[in-house]
């Protein structure tokens, strides 16, 4: 089977697949993502070199994909290329999450992108599949964003598979200027969509401050990985990297600059998020999560942020009852619903390690059929249903 990974974002699921894929002997896998370069420069490239060919994506590739390659599928996280590169296309989504709604409307754009390479999704297709992470996701994907049940398949998660395992974190401690094998760390990874973390509680420069202080007090490392730096404001990136230097315990990580989410997620102690789907990547470790409720109010209104044409824009939402698929109520951890909340919660996860898991693994089992390490087969298993149209 040829397979062309077509990456967004090269992490998590996408990498996870990727990397158990590229070991099967009657698979031919070949990445395009947007710099290679840096993927190699990641320290799980050290740990997990894969065995794959990696292309930048340029004029030249985005329009006809990798020059004398014809692959038999695409496999994509996200965003798909503007001209269709693989006969058939398997969507392996970059997060299950809390956010949405993801209708109809909301993938009306995606849907009519969808239709001119590969066919209506909103009919049986034999050219498109859709990962699942569970029975709910796929109930949700099949009655709200619409696309026809016999495209949809239930698979789980594929990091799952790998962050379930244990990392040596001294076989990572080279890559972090602080030491993470005799401290503890303390993984930040918010949701963009927001804004700032705090802003619905006052003003990150000082709430930050604050966490920031106390966790140093414990005398615990920081690291907070926000999403795509050309998602925020200008001021507050400054913010951000004035406060990495009034810090030394405290590394900043963006999306697009370091592409790696797996390490950080495999040597973090404990994860703080309002609500990025990193955190139900992270059950899977079975550590504490802390979830920050992200509005003061579920009826208040309050302001969206979103990517429309590559520009960042502002949209008034009446209230966040609108952006949410999933009930923040339903999680794997603790759910702090103000700033204090956040300061009592990290003593009771520093006390005991294993608080959140016990409802980690119910998260789990409801929604991701129980991060029980089968996922890539699965997915394997689904994809040679569908590029040969047989079960194996």
């Amino acid at each position: 089977m040829k397979i062309l990974i077509w990456a967004t974002s090269f992490a998590a699921d996408l990498w996870s697949f990727t990397k158990y894929v590229s070991t099967k002997e009657d698979a031919t896998v070949k990445v395009m993502l947007a710099d290679p370069r840096k993927s190699r420069s990641e320290v799980v490239s050290e740990l997990f070199p894969l065995n794959v060919a990696m292309y930048g994506k340029n004029r030249i590739t985005t329009r006809i994909g990798i020059p004398f390659f014809r692959p038999d599928v695409m496999i994509a996280d996200n965003n798909i290329p503007r001209n269709r590169l693989a006969p058939k296309c398997f969507m392996l989504w970059h997060g299950f999450g809390w956010k949405g709604p993801n209708d109809r409307k909301e993938f009306s754009g995606f849907h009519e992108e969808v239709k001119e390479k590969w066919g209506d999704y909103q009919k049986p297709n034999k050219n498109f599949r859709w990962q699942c992470f569970g029975p709910w996701d796929f109930k949700h994907r099949t009655e709200v964003s619409g696309i026809h049940p016999d495209n949809c398949r239930t698979l789980g998660a594929a990091s799952h598979d790998d962050l379930r395992t244990p990392l040596d974190k001294r076989k990572v401690a080279h890559g972090y200027p602080f030491d993470i094998v005799g401290k503890k760390t303390v993984l930040i990874a918010p949701t963009w969509h927001y804004g700032q973390l705090f802003s619905h509680w006052g003003k990150d420069k000082i709430l930050l401050r604050r966490l920031f202080s106390y966790i140093s007090q414990k005398g615990m490392n920081i690291i907070f990985r926000l999403h795509d730096s050309y998602r925020f404001a200008g001021e507050y990136i400054h913010l951000l990297h004035d406060l990495e230097k009034e810090y030394p315990n405290l590394m900043l990580k963006y999306k697009d600059k370091n592409l790696d989410n797996y390490v950080d997620m495999q040597i973090a102690d404990i994860l703080i998020t309002n609500f990025s789907s990193i955190a139900n990547l992270f059950y899977a470790t079975k550590k504490p999560v802390i979830h920050v409720y992200p509005v003061k109010s579920k009826d208040e209104e309050f302001m969206w942020l979103r990517i429309d044409g590559g520009i960042l824009k502002k949209k008034k939402v009446d209230s966040v009852k609108y952006i949410w698929k999933l009930p923040p109520e339903e999680n794997g951890g603790f759910l702090a619903k103000e700033f204090d909340q956040i300061i009592s919660m990290l003593d009771t996860a520093l006390e005991d390690s294993r608080c959140c898991a016990k409802k980690s693994q119910e998260f789990l089992d409801e929604y991701m059929l129980g991060a029980d390490g089968k996922s890539c087969d699965r997915i394997w298993e689904a994809l040679n249903e569908f590029v040969y149209e047989k079960i194996i």
